[in-house]
């Protein structure tokens, strides 16, 4: 993707998230670091930068995060809005035994898997986000992501 279509993008996004801020009212936002979205007790924010899972894991750890675990339909729901149609790396990955987790540790019984997935493809390990539900998917793959982390009152 060009440099101009990463920006517009980045642009778009930004300008997605003034407006669900603005809409929902929350008062909270503020509790987050400037760049980084309220949703319940955490924030997210949006990393552009394509990039593998392992490295955006690695990247959200430098922002003091983890890549985004959801585990309601309303934290999927409102992500998505944030996102509108990108394809992002979130926090789940397969481990040896095929069950998936979360990277930061925590559990869930929610799930918003696309038709026919998992398909458990060969080396599809990592979870990555569509506009409205996931798929496992190759980890190599350069994606952008999002990162979360819980609000330190």
């Amino acid at each position: 993707m060009h440099s101009s279509s990463l920006l517009l993008k980045s642009c778009f996004l930004a300008a997605n998230l003034l407006v669900l801020m603005t809409l929902t009212g929350d008062k909270e936002l503020t509790r987050c670091p400037y760049g980084w979205t309220q949703v319940g007790s955490r924030c997210f924010t949006y990393n552009q930068t394509p990039m593998s899972w392992d490295s955006a894991k690695r990247h959200c750890w430098g922002l003091g995060a983890n890549l985004a675990s959801l585990h309601t339909y309303w934290e999927h729901q409102r992500i998505m809005q944030l996102l509108g149609n990108t394809a992002v790396w979130i926090g789940g990955s397969k481990g040896l035994k095929g069950t998936w987790f979360w990277s930061d540790g925590t559990s869930s019984s929610f799930s918003q898997w696309c038709w026919g997935e998992p398909s458990n493809g060969y080396y599809e390990n990592c979870l990555q986000m569509n506009s409205n539900c996931w798929l496992d998917a190759w980890c190599g793959y350069h994606l952008p992501s999002v990162c979360a982390k819980n609000i330190v009152n």
